[in-house]
């Protein structure tokens, strides 16, 4: 199977700030250049997403919403 990413992470029914603390443990364990993709149900996160990779340097290279689930792929700096 072919995955366009190096790292999933369900955060799916985690309330703000879950969904972006669960993407900075995990992303911390990554080498540069690596995809983690990150599901979430907050619609309040990708606001959390954009203002940490910013802050960070890491990029948001895709979102998604299918079926009320934020799919995020986050490329770490």
């Amino acid at each position: 199977m072919n995955r366009d990413y190096d790292k999933f992470v369900d955060a799916k029914g985690l309330k703000c700030p879950q969904p972006l603390l669960l993407a900075k443990h995990n992303i911390n364990q990554m080498q540069q250049g690596q995809i983690l993709l990150l599901e979430a149900t907050d619609p309040h996160t990708d606001l959390d997403l954009e203002v940490w990779c910013e802050r960070f340097g890491h990029s948001i290279v895709q979102t998604k919403n299918k079926d009320d689930v934020f799919m995020f792929w986050l490329k770490k700096a």
